[in-house]
């Protein structure tokens, strides 16, 4: 769908063309004048001036009286003699030369002295780091034959169902070496051969190289990539066949390719093969993994005519991956909505071909209209409530291209569904959604909108299933909480108010920010509370005051005695008055891993919970050691932990004691083979913690638990992967009833269970409320209390508040963590949240976290599932938490773009979306700007004409404010982005390291963007924007995988443009691109076609041409 923002006017001035007629602008020199208008009437604007040379060059972006105060923003742009960029500086006050009191607020960098113009060093903001020459440092050089330099030549070829893969070595000087030192004399290599493409990374720690090589075909396809253990076996084979080895089969990543370069079968590490089935028209409509095949189903997905996926679910046919390749091969599977009056088959699809009606459907997507309600009594109508938008008309064009309703599936009862309609304003902004859910909650929401955009009204209703009489109407509700929100003249948070039911508006958080956006402090609940933040010169947070908690974080200034300092952002020591004032102490390897833990109390001298973690190379955990000194070593954990590939074997614990609150690792057996996996890699019976069987569903999240002393845990989840229920029970253990068989039937078994229903949990009665700076917790059917959280740098949850007290507020819960992050002492239950603010499930010993994607082992900090996103992190095992980095790294939880083609005006217009956060909204505009500039640079070629391509690339701000750590930022711009329903929406985030430290930018699922804090360069940005748009890396220009290529802002491949142009015309995804590249959609306009001949409608053999 398109997206038309309204009201951004651009004015292109000439200073001394109208002097007399611009105010604020320096008039002996050119600029650009962009006002953002804020009301209807022109009346108020954001307006940013930026600033050109005589050369063309920007040099100054103003940004009119944008600071709390409303001073203007000023940031600086150098250049050398000859005009590559050197310098950029921080924002800042205008006439505040030393606002950040440092005497270096600018990135530096440094090229060699060459014709090559490559890049040499590169600083980021500040004086300490400039001064102790602390910067990221390029060295290029040529592999050698042997030695430290020395890299192989493998190349692949298919042999039957099978690939073999030829080893040889480069003679020197074959491959290019880029090698990157961070700030901390990290080093990592990057080889790559002739054609730019990637062949080998290489990191070291401790002297020891880990490497990861990918491996291609002669088509240049991506056929075999080898991590570190994986490629250490490369040494004693000259040729081999990957099912013949083990390491390669354990630890590697298979791809295989039909005849039109589609990966048909994937294999991941220790995992049965995921296989792939396209239609004629290059769409995936089937998929099976390990667990799918041995469940004798396949998994569906069925398009509209326009591309977008309507229907996903599961068929159960006894069919093989050859016999559906031959099925589909010749096939155009798409379908589209015809309504009741032709029969509910599909529920309102198209059935023909017939193979569509055999679906179960988990997830059904309605678009542009409301016709569906017809076809299900279930879904409630637009609803009208005083205040809130009350112009809907079912018959506007204002849900044109817009998801309208859903249908989801639980997944354990597929035909139990939650029924959710969502309604839209005239600007396309969602106003009102209702949900009738699966259990019979019902929630309605209803928003207000400024005019850019920005909500300032949000009141939610709900209906509870506990009520003592039915609901007389859909307008009987139990709860209405309604939010307000107030925004300063920048659009950043200045006010959240809350209102519960009809009880008194309650000021939740007043939010002031210092000069440059920064959120300073924080005055809670009708101000009677205080939260304060501090930052270094590059904005990381180095102190956090909450009303009962402060913590001091310490990266290379004002350190404690005896800490060294780091520079790369990893933190080195802090202290947090939640841990009994205790300063911890942090230690990191070559790849950022952390490997030992220290605290001291206040005096200094007394060591306490001292840790020590080794690794294999794939970053999965040998030995985890953690004591307690009080005077003498008690050994918490004393653990050794052996694999097989990625997996566990088997884990023993040298460490005596037990204390149910403290969490020590169970280790009750003594067996050869103490863990077990199913075959998609997740784990199903873990021996030591007593866990018998563990039953998943189709998106691998565990629905069942079943321990061997007759408890049972069982878990519902819609087909969206929300969480709605858990139960607890347990069953008579008989030795000869198989806990599969009980699992697979838990209803007799169960005697009590929690719901969730949106941000309201229950057990048994309404106990919790989920609101935007903590909770409501209920006493009683009628008394209620508000209650304020406490989280440290990385979201773990350190406690919460009451106010209202005499004596100030009453703090309760204070999760007890080592050093690590690894919780030492379980919450209460009454709030069960702990690491990363997510859910601590500790029923009968259990100990996990859920992540909602997966889950992980509290006591290792290890997840029980594969990574779904692990092709992103090759060298890394798939079941690591954050690199087994969880002091500077969170775990985040994962569409594309439009091509327009206007036949009428020869145009075509290649559109999507970002979400932003309000601290990253700067960076995401700056890649944007670079695409929408190229407008009218670019011709498609064609016999029947040529087509102008332009770009109309947006960026949505998600109000966010300086308080939230990142793990908060994310999860609001990922909601904001999940509840975009237009089909091109994408998030951009700035973050500070990537699990490879290597990397400056990643792109994952081909929408989601990850650009490292340190290189918010415009050409980074630019570039993972392009992988959003379909692209892939080419040997030359913006998409070269080299970030330091001094021409990459400059050049876009031809190549790669008429991909992204002929991929949706043709409706194929780059498979090259998987997993990275974007999937574009067509739209027509001004033509007429008939459905299933739109695809031709524009040659797909057209060449691109610069103007």
């Amino acid at each position: 769908m398109k997206y038309t923002l309204y009201s951004i006017f651009v004015f292109v001035c000439l200073s001394s063309f109208f002097p007399s007629l611009l105010k604020g602008q320096d008039k002996n020199r050119h600029y650009v004048r962009t006002r953002l208008m804020t009301k209807d009437d022109g009346s108020s604007f954001r307006e940013t001036i930026t600033y050109y040379n005589s050369f063309g060059l920007n040099d100054e972006i103003r940004e009119i009286g944008a600071s709390p105060q409303g001073n203007d923003l000023q940031t600086f742009v150098g250049y050398d003699g000859a005009f590559r960029k050197v310098s950029e500086s921080l924002p800042r006050p205008v006439g505040n030369t030393n606002f950040y009191n440092d005497s270096n607020p600018e990135s530096y960098t440094v090229y060699e002295h060459s014709e090559l113009n490559r890049v040499r060093e590169s600083y980021g903001p500040g004086q300490t780091w400039r001064e102790n020459g602390k910067s990221v440092k390029y060295t290029y050089l040529y592999n050698t034959k042997t030695g430290d330099d020395h890299c192989y030549c493998l190349s692949a070829k298919d042999v039957g169902e099978d690939i073999k893969v030829e080893v040889k070595s480069y003679d020197a000087n074959e491959v290019s070496i880029l090698r990157t030192t961070d700030e901390d004399g990290n080093v990592t290599d990057q080889f790559t051969d002739h054609e730019g493409k990637l062949i080998l990374t290489r990191q070291k720690a401790n002297g020891i190289p880990h490497d990861t090589y990918i491996v291609y075909d002669d088509h240049g396809r991506k056929r075999v990539v080898l991590p570190p253990l994986a490629a250490d076996a490369l040494g004693g084979h000259s040729t081999f066949m990957c099912s013949q080895v083990e390491a390669v089969q354990l630890y590697g990543y298979l791809y295989y390719y039909d005849e039109r370069d589609r990966c048909i079968k994937k294999k991941l590490p220790g995992c049965e093969p995921i296989y792939y089935v396209y239609d004629r028209c290059n769409y995936l409509v089937l998929k099976q993994d390990g667990n799918d095949r041995e469940a004798g189903r396949w998994q569906s997905f069925q398009y509209d005519r326009l591309g977008r996926q309507v229907i996903w679910g599961f068929m159960t046919r006894n069919k093989t991956h050859a016999d559906w390749i031959r099925i589909c091969k010749n096939l155009d599977l798409r379908i589209y909505f015809i309504g009741a009056s032709y029969g509910s088959e599909n529920y309102g699809y198209t059935s023909v071909p017939r193979i569509s009606y055999l679906c179960t459907p988990l997830i059904i997507n309605y678009y542009d209209d409301y016709e569906y309600t017809t076809i299900f009594n279930e879904f409630i109508g637009f609803l009208n409530r005083p205040g809130y938008y009350s112009s809907f008309s079912a018959s506007s064009l204002t849900s044109r291209d817009k998801l309208t309703g859903q249908v989801v599936a639980l997944l354990n009862d597929p035909f139990k569904r939650d029924y959710i309609a969502y309604y839209y304003d005239q600007r396309g902004c969602e106003v009102q959604s209702t949900m009738n859910s699966a259990f019979g909650f019902r929630n309605y929401t209803f928003t207000n909108y400024d005019f850019i955009g920005q909500p300032v009204s949000v009141r939610k209703e709900h209906t509870s299933i506990y009520r003592d009489t039915p609901p007389a109407s859909v307008d009987d509700v139990d709860h209405i909480l309604t939010y307000e929100y107030e925004y300063d003249h920048a659009g950043r948070l200045s006010k959240l108010y809350q209102t519960y039911d009809n009880d008194a508006k309650v000021l939740v958080a007043k939010y002031e920010y210092d000069e440059v956006g920064r959120l300073e402090k924080k005055l809670l609940h009708n101000e009677t509370a205080t939260s304060t933040y501090k930052y270094n010169v590059r904005g990381w947070p180095t102190e956090i005051n909450e009303p009962r908690m402060s913590q001091k974080i310490y990266y290379n200034e004002n350190l404690p005695q005896g800490v060294t300092p780091l520079y790369n952002g990893n933190i080195p020591c802090l202290s947090n008055t939640a841990d009994n004032n205790l300063t911890s102490h942090f230690t990191y390897d070559g790849l950022n891993r952390l490997v030992s833990t220290k605290q001291y109390r206040p005096d200094g001298r007394f060591i306490e919970t001292p840790e020590k973690f080794t690794y294999d190379k794939m970053g999965n955990v040998l030995t985890i050691e953690r004591s307690y000194y009080d005077p003498y070593p008690d050994y918490l954990n004393e653990m050794t932990i052996q694999y097989h590939g990625n997996q566990i074997k088997k884990v023993t614990d040298e460490s005596r004691g037990h204390d149910y609150y403290v969490l020590r690792y169970q280790d009750a057996a003594n067996k050869d083979i103490e863990y077990f996996y199913d075959s998609n890699g997740n784990l199903v019976k873990n021996l030591d913690n007593k866990i018998g069987f563990i039953k998943y569903n189709i998106i691998n999240l565990p629905e069942a638990v079943a321990f061997n002393d007759g408890n049972l845990l069982t878990y519902s989840y819609m087909a969206d992967g929300r969480k709605v229920r858990d139960s607890y029970g347990s069953f008579p253990i008989r030795t000869s009833t198989p806990l599969d068989s009980i699992v697979n039937n838990t209803d007799p078994y169960i005697t009590e269970h929690n719901d969730w229903s949106e941000d309201y949990y229950y057990s048994g009665r309404l106990y919790r409320i989920a609101t935007p700076e903590g909770f409501i917790r209920f006493v009683n059917r009628v008394g209620y209390s508000i209650f304020y959280s406490m989280k440290d740098h990385v979201g773990s949850f350190r406690g919460y508040w009451e106010p209202g007290h005499a004596n100030g507020p009453i703090t309760f819960s204070y999760p007890s963590y080592h050093p690590s992050g690894i919780i030492y002492r379980k919450p209460y239950t009454d709030v069960p949240f702990a690491l990363g603010g997510k859910e601590f499930m500790g029923t009968n010993n259990l100990d996990e976290y859920f992540f909602g994607a997966r889950t992980m082992y509290a006591i290792m900090n290890r997840f029980n599932q594969m990574d779904p996103l692990c092709e992103d992190y090759y060298s890394v095992s798939p079941y690591a938490y954050c690199n087994n980095n969880p002091v500077n790294a969170i775990d985040p939880d994962g569409r594309d773009y439009r091509l327009t083609i206007d036949k009428e005006n020869n145009r075509m217009i290649v559109t999507a979306m970002y979400y932003a956060s309000t601290q990253d909204f700067g960076s995401a505009q700056q890649a944007v700007d670079f695409w929408n500039k190229q407008s009218g640079n670019y011709i498609y070629k064609t016999k029947e004409g040529d087509y102008t391509l332009d770009f109309s690339l947006s960026v949505i701000e998600v109000p966010t404010d300086e308080s939230m750590n990142v793990a908060q930022r994310s999860s609001v711009v990922t909601e904001a982005f999940r509840a975009d329903k237009s089909g091109i929406a994408n998030i951009y985030e700035v973050v500070s390291s990537f699990k490879d430290s290597n990397k400056n930018g990643v792109t994952v699922n081909g929408n989601h963007i990850g650009v490292k804090y340190s290189r918010q360069d415009e050409n980074t940005g630019a570039h993972e924007v392009g992988h959003t748009l379909g692209l892939t890396h080419s040997s030359f220009g913006l998409m070269t995988s080299s970030s330091t290529d001094p021409y990459r802002s400059l050049d876009l491949n031809t190549v790669g443009l008429k991909d992204m142009i002929t991929y949706p015309i043709r409706g194929k995804s780059n498979s090259e691109g998987r997993g990275v590249a974007g999937e574009g959609h067509l739209s027509v306009f001004n033509f007429s076609y008939s459905i299933g001949s739109s695809y031709y409608s524009v040659s797909k053999w057209g060449k691109i041409r610069r103007r």
